[in-house]
C-alpha cells in the first residue's frame, strides 16, 4: 500500500543509525514474534518437536533451531510452509531465480513486502549519487508492477527485459539516454561487449551510477565497469526469499538490512562464527507471516566486517567471497573450486570475455569459453592451453579438463548468468545445529 510505503520511509531511514543495543532488543522481540506465529500458525514449524520451545532469551539461542535451505522449499509443499489462510496470488508471490537448475515459489505477506519496498528507497538514497528524479533503466528478466512511488512521478524506471536480443536493448538505453542503469552484472558485461566506442561515450554522457544485484560481482567486474561505464557501481545483495539483504552506501561497504534480518555466519559444523570470519551465509527475516524461514541457508559464503563504516550506519557490513557453495567443481583432492574461480579467470584472463564450467558425474571438467574477440585456430589453442595451465594451478592439481569455445554462458529461467554445474556429489553440511 503506498500509504503504508510511504510511512515506513523514513523509519527505515532512521533505524540505520539507531544504536547497536536497541538494534538488538528490536531483532530479539521480532524474532520471537515470528517464532510465536510459526508455531502457532504455519504447518511446517506447528508439527516439528524442534520448534515447540519457549521465547529466546538471546540472540544467540537462536543456533539452538534447526537450518533450512532450498531442498527444505522444494521437498515441502507450498501449503506446508504456508500459514494458515493465506492465498498465494492475493499476497506478493515470486518465483526463485532458478540458478541451481529448479525454482521455487516464495510468499511475503504485504507489510513485510511494503517494508522492503521502502527499504529500497533507502537502498538507492544510501549511493549519495541517486535522486528520485533520475531517469533509470533497469535491464532485468520481468517487469514488476508499478509501485505507488512512481506513480506519483517519483523513482520511476525503464525496463528492459533480459529475452530480448541484445542489439534491442542497446538502442533503446541509447534513446533513453539514463542516468542511472540498474541490471545483472552478466548482462552489464554483455552491453558493454555490444557498444561501439561512440555508442558507449554517447551513453556515459548522462550515466553516474550503475547499480548491480542479484550475482556476485568480483573486484575485477566491479573495476571493469566503473572504467568503461565512467561511472561508480554500487552492489545489492538479495533473494526472492528473503528479499533485501545488503546495500551499498556511498563508500561501498555492503550494509546488512538489520532492521528485518538476523544474518549468521556458519561453519562447516552449523555452528555460529564470529564477525570476521568466512561461512556459510544463513538469513531469517523476522518480519515475515505469510512464509516465514526460520534460520535460512542462502548457499553464498562471506563474512561480516568488523570495523565501523565511515558513512555512520550502524548496520554491520557483509562481504560476500565465493559465491554459491552449492555451485562448486569438486576436485580429486576433496578440494572445492566455487563460482568467484570462473568469475575471476574470465575478469583477468586476456581473451576471454565470459566462462562457464560443466562437472559430469565421473569428476570430469568442460570450461565453455566465450572469446573477448576473434581468434584464429591457433590463437584459440594457445588461449585453452594458458587456461587449462591457470586453472590446474588454482586447484593444486591434475584433473580432467577439457576447454569449449562457445558464443555465450547460460542464463537461467530468472535471467542469472549459470556459471557453475556440477553433478558431482559434494560432501554437504548438516542441516540442524545441536539442540
Amino acid at each position: 500500500m503506498f500509504l503504508r510505503e510511504a510511512w515506513y520511509v523514513p523509519v527505515t531511514f532512521a533505524r540505520q543509525y539507531g544504536s547497536r543495543r536497541s538494534l538488538r532488543r528490536r531483532q530479539l522481540s521480532q524474532l520471537n514474534r515470528m517464532l510465536a506465529h510459526a508455531r502457532a500458525r504455519v504447518p511446517y514449524y506447528r508439527d516439528s518437536p524442534d520448534y515447540r520451545t519457549g521465547p529466546l532469551r538471546s540472540l544467540e539461542e537462536v543456533a539452538k533451531l534447526p537450518v533450512i535451505d532450498k531442498e527444505v522449499l522444494r521437498g515441502r509443499s507450498l501449503e506446508e510452509l504456508l500459514a494458515d489462510g493465506v492465498e498465494p496470488g492475493t499476497v506478493p508471490t515470486f518465483r526463485t531465480s532458478g540458478s541451481t537448475g529448479r525454482r521455487v515459489t516464495v510468499v511475503h505477506d504485504t507489510r513485510s513486502h511494503d517494508y522492503h519496498m521502502a527499504a529500497c528507497v533507502r537502498r538507492f538514497l544510501a549511493t549519495g549519487r541517486y535522486l528520485p528524479t533520475d531517469r533509470l533503466s533497469h535491464i532485468r528478466p520481468f517487469a514488476p508492477p508499478s509501485r505507488g512511488f512512481q506513480k506519483a512521478g517519483l523513482f520511476r524506471r525503464h525496463v528492459l527485459l533480459t529475452d530480448r536480443p541484445m542489439d534491442e536493448i542497446k538502442a533503446e538505453l541509447l534513446e533513453a539516454r539514463p542516468q542511472v542503469i540498474i541490471g545483472y552484472p552478466v548482462h552489464l558485461r554483455a552491453l558493454l561487449r555490444a557498444l561501439d566506442a561512440a555508442e558507449l561515450t554517447a551513453l556515459r554522457a548522462a550515466l553516474k551510477l550503475v547499480m548491480t544485484e542479484s550475482e556476485l560481482l568480483v573486484p575485477e567486474h566491479r573495476a571493469l565497469l566503473e572504467r568503461e561505464f565512467g561511472a561508480p557501481v554500487h552492489d545489492e545483495y538479495s533473494a526472492f526469499e528473503v528479499l533485501n539483504i545488503s546495500y551499498e552506501c556511498a563508500h561501498q561497504r555492503a550494509h546488512l538490512a538489520e532492521d528485518r534480518l538476523l544474518v549468521e555466519i556458519l561453519g562447516p559444523d552449523g555452528q555460529p562464527l564470529p564477525d570476521g570470519t568466512e561461512g556459510r551465509v544463513v538469513v531469517t527475516a523476522f518480519m515475515e507471516r505469510a512464509m516465514p524461514l526460520v534460520r535460512y541457508e542462502l548457499g553464498d559464503v562471506g563474512r561480516i566486517d568488523t570495523d565501523p563504516c565511515p558513512c555512520g550506519r550502524r548496520f554491520r557490513t557483509l562481504r560476500l567471497t565465493a559465491g554459491r557453495v552449492n555451485d562448486a567443481v569438486l576436485l580429486p583432492t576433496g578440494r572445492q573450486l566455487y563460482p568467484d574461480t570462473f568469475l575471476h579467470l574470465a575478469a583477468t584472463f586476456p581473451g576471454i570475455a565470459e566462462c562457464s564450467v560443466v562437472q559430469d558425474r565421473e569428476g570430469s571438467v568442460r570450461l565453455n569459453v566465450v572469446p573477448s574477440g576473434p581468434l584464429s585456430a591457433s590463437a584459440w589453442d594457445e588461449l585453452a592451453a594458458g587456461v587449462r595451465d591457470r586453472l590446474r594451478t588454482v586447484a593444486g592439481c591434475d584433473f580432467p579438463l577439457e576447454v569449449v569455445r562457445t558464443d555465450s554462458v547460460e542464463i537461467t529461467a530468472g535471467g542469472k548468468g549459470r556459471f557453475v554445474t556440477s553433478e558431482a556429489v559434494v560432501p554437504r553440511p548438516a542441516r540442524t545445529a545441536p539442540a
